[in-house]
């Protein structure tokens, strides 16, 4: 594979720093490599973002949507070619891979139908009595804020970068984007279809590199007007202190539960918890990451959730530090008194499922991400008890209800503070019509289409008085 260069007003441009290896989860070979930015070439990045801002604010809806037109075109007719990169890039089963690509394609085409449904109001000044009928009107629209810095993380690199790339730019904004090294190889590639499809030079600028050099430099530079970032709570807590009031779209980490009522269809219950807990290996923010279980089910729930889990076969982990990660709350748990149902198999990034059951709070896996295969069981007794627990979580992004019944689903589904309560499924962040987010640690503000349009754009009123 060649390496990947720096993409700034439409050039493409070696990094100061030199090249990055990325390396396979599936052999840790080099896969490839990107540019290495510097601090200067960043702030060059944004700068050409705002000049391009000043005309690209002003065309056409059609001309932007043509563009996109031409973008999936060309994008659909190289699916099959990105999703194996991706496969490869981030130790993705291609199947998973190839998903992930179509599913990012689908966004676009559904933020061109979101745009068509996007309006604005007209108030008309008759309520108040001192202005006649059509003496004074108002029309509210929505105008875009300038240049837009995406950062997204290496899990879904395609799709959680789509999702802020795609509404600001049909929305008028210019955007930064800002990789994560693993899943910046496959990020340029996606994105070069845009420059074949007519985006102007400068719309939307590309920078790959070390979080260390090129990162505060995006996240403090004046021209940059929203910060859009998934990624961990630590660095989410990091962008909140240093972003100087710029409005932020936070999608951080989760810790999401899986209740298992004494109303639970239990195969049900188990088949999606244990879907939800290991496919890609446990690493996504919506991963099951604990089940809590009523004291009827528990036994019963443990058995079957083992039997499941030993028939499973995974991907890799991202790297071997992530793995060591998952260990360490393992060992952890372990030391303070929790059940091994099924024992982890470890060996560098290659880690098979493990799952522990008689967790309590005393135990880091109770309320820390893990963000790997791993599986913590715990129980519990009342619905006061449960909700205690469940809202103890520093995170809020989601939670899982499995129960048949619908007046206890709504009960406790009115409790849980997270972005989004699922009832007899596991966490998903889609469809992708549906608005998206988290409370407290898990992240602020809900994306979906037109809400991310909303959040990208500000109000402004022109009042014609006649």
């Amino acid at each position: 594979m060649e390496n990947q260069s720096l993409i700034i007003n439409g050039q493409n441009l070696e990094g100061d720093h030199g090249n990055i290896e990325i390396k396979s989860p599936w052999d840790l070979q080099t896969f490839a490599s990107v540019a290495s930015a510097s601090k200067v070439q960043a702030e060059n990045a944004v700068a050409s973002s705002d000049e391009a801002f000043q005309t690209w604010r002003y065309s056409n809806l059609s001309d932007r949507m043509e563009i996109f037109t031409k973008a999936i075109k060309s994008l659909r007719e190289e699916a099959e070619w990105l999703a194996q990169l991706l496969h490869k890039e981030i130790g993705k089963f291609e199947e998973d891979a190839r998903s992930e690509i179509n599913r990012s394609i689908d966004y676009m085409e559904l933020m061109l139908s979101a745009m068509k449904h996007w309006k604005g109001n007209v108030y008309y000044g008759d309520i108040d009595p001192k202005y006649p009928r059509n003496k004074k009107t108002g029309i509210y629209s929505r105008v875009p804020l300038g240049v837009v810095l995406a950062i997204s993380p290496f899990n879904y690199p395609i799709n959680l970068s789509i999702t802020k790339v795609a509404p600001a730019l049909l929305s008028g904004n210019t955007v930064v984007l800002k990789p994560s090294t693993q899943g910046a190889y496959t990020s340029y590639e996606f994105y070069k279809h845009f420059t074949k499809a007519g985006l102007p030079n400068g719309v939307l600028n590309i920078v790959s590199g070390s979080s260390k050099e090129i990162g505060d430099p995006l996240l403090t530079h004046p021209l940059v007007k929203l910060i859009a970032f998934t990624g961990s709570t630590e660095v989410g807590n990091h962008i909140r202190k240093v972003s100087l009031g710029v409005p932020l779209l936070l999608e951080l980490g989760g810790k999401d539960i899986g209740v298992v009522t004494e109303n639970a269809d239990l195969e049900l219950a188990v088949k999606e918890i244990v879907k939800g807990a290991f496919s890609y290996c446990g690493q996504r923010c919506t991963a099951q990451k604990l089940a809590l279980v009523h004291v009827s089910k528990y036994d019963e729930f443990t058995h079957r959730i083992a039997e499941e889990t030993q028939k499973l076969e995974l991907n890799p982990m991202i790297d071997e530090s992530a793995a060591d990660f998952v260990m360490e709350l393992y060992i952890d748990a372990t030391s303070k008194g929790a059940d091994v149902k099924v024992s982890p198999n470890h060996e560098s990034n290659k880690l098979s499922p493990a799952v522990v059951s008689n967790v309590n709070p005393e135990m880091r896996v109770f309320y820390e991400e893990q963000f790997g295969p791993l599986l913590p069981i715990g129980k519990y007794e009342t619905e006061e008890e449960l909700i205690k627990l469940v809202n103890g979580s520093p995170y809020g992004l989601q939670a899982s209800l499995y129960t048949s019944n619908i007046d206890q689903a709504f009960r406790l589904a009115d409790k849980i503070e997270v972005g989004t309560v699922q009832i007899n499924a596991k966490p998903d962040r889609g469809p992708d019509n549906f608005p998206f987010g988290g409370v407290k640690d898990s992240g602020q503000l809900m994306q979906g289409t037109i809400e991310t349009l909303d959040l990208m754009t500000r109000g402004k009123m022109v009042v014609v008085n006649t």
